[in-house]
């Protein structure tokens, strides 16, 4: 602890027994805004705990995964409507008529759903879908993993698709969450989580001849075998990060040549009680971390190892994983503020601001988007243009479906 917040901590530790210190803290999980808090003092000294206690937790290299810790709200990011975008808006164009657009400002989408067609032999087994997307951008593959299914996948534009027939393991139980690294001149590396079966696995996309990696032995995964990865996420080639989202909470750091862990644990309940996914930003050489019943995106500095920042969401929101494009997060998320069926949400992390919530449920007609489990960006070349879409599939009931970024001109 730095002396200076050492000294802080002492000189005000009795306001620890302030009486309104936990009058003060039911205001903050009410969602009551800090105008409306005159004490100052008390403010500042939970700050301060806070930053410190979520910094130190994230740290942590073996801690008991018994810890049960109440969560100090944080602000959600506002919400600012863009006109402009990271790409030319797409021509103005004039919709037929009762076309559902979703979205606001730069950010509008419509349903695209004559793209991502489902395969013959996928047809009813659908409904449990508990999965993920990943992007293979330089071949213009998408992927999606299917609940004892194995993989489909989607090509020309999305409007192909097929069971791709790989390792026989990847029908037997989840493809939770899942990664992708492209490597020039080879197949890009792809790692799963199968939170079902307790393992991640390291191939390519081939699918085939992947190798496997079980529970660790660290921490108090040496006494307690609970383990149900639900992501990973490459910091490159050669070291990737798995999220043990369903079980002790803890993210771990991972090697792929070969497929070992590392020997740190970090994080635990008291970064999140379901550290659901894990995406890392290459600009920033951090983790964002999807706290699930949280509603955060919570960023880790990779070589610091310290919680950077927090970037909340709307209260109720709960956020299953994000994925980035340029400056911009898409946030998956299980259900909206107050149990609404569950929006995408893409974020400025550089304005830090919410730019647009889509519904593709409540605007867009897709009935099975009760939640949203996994979502990715695929954008495209099309001449002078880039066509954007965002990619979505939902748990309970399960599917996949495809929006397209449009100009109404409206």
């Amino acid at each position: 602890m730095p002396a200076k917040l050492k000294i802080f901590f002492w000189k005000n530790f009795s306001l620890l027994r302030h009486p309104d210190l936990r009058l003060l803290a039911r205001s903050l999980k009410r969602g009551i805004p800090d105008t409306d808090m005159k004490n100052t003092r008390l403010q500042f000294l939970i700050a301060a705990m806070s930053t410190l206690f979520f910094s130190r937790a994230a740290q942590a290299h073996d801690t008991d995964g018994n810890h049960s810790h109440d969560f100090i709200p944080t602000n959600a990011l506002p919400v600012h409507v863009e006109l402009k975008g990271p790409v030319s808006a797409p021509a103005k164009m004039k919709l037929d008529a009762g076309t559902k657009v979703s979205g606001q400002g730069f950010w509008r989408f419509v349903a695209v759903p004559d793209l991502m067609p489902l395969p013959p032999e996928v047809v009813g087994k659908v409904t449990p879908a508990h999965g993920t997307l990943i992007v293979d951008g330089e071949r213009d593959i998408v992927y999606w993993g299917l609940k004892k299914v194995g993989w489909v996948g989607f090509s020309n534009r999305l409007r192909n698709s097929w069971v791709v027939q790989g390792d026989e393991q990847f029908t037997h139980n989840n493809m939770h969450g899942a990664d992708l690294w492209p490597r020039k001149g080879k197949l890009p590396l792809v790692s799963v989580a199968d939170d079902e079966g307790g393992k991640i696995y390291l191939t390519d996309t081939s699918f085939q001849n992947s190798t496997t990696l079980g529970v660790s032995d660290l921490g108090s995964y040496a006494t307690n075998k609970s383990y149900k990865p639900t992501d990973v996420a490459f910091v490159g080639a050669r070291r990737l990060f798995v999220t043990d989202g369903y079980a002790q909470h803890y993210f771990l750091p991972v090697g792929t040549a070969p497929l070992k862990y590392e020997g740190a644990v970090f994080g635990g309940n008291a970064l999140s009680r379901t550290p659901h996914g894990i995406t890392y930003d290459a600009k920033n050489k951090s983790l964002l971390i999807s706290a699930r019943p949280e509603g955060q995106a919570k960023r880790w500095s990779v070589s610091g190892q310290t919680l950077k920042a927090v970037d909340a969401l709307p209260v109720g929101t709960l956020l299953c994983d994000v994925d980035l494009w340029k400056d911009y997060a898409l946030a998956a998320c299980l259900d909206g503020p107050n149990k609404t069926p569950g929006p995408l949400m893409i974020v400025n992390l550089k304005t830090r601001t919410i730019a647009s919530i889509v519904r593709p449920k409540e605007e867009l007609g897709y009935d099975f988007c009760d939640h949203i489990h996994d979502a990715a960006w695929y954008v495209v070349k099309n001449g002078r243009k880039t066509d954007v879409y965002l990619l979505f599939t939902a748990w309970n009931p399960g599917g996949v479906g495809a929006l397209k970024l449009v100009n109404p001109g409206s």
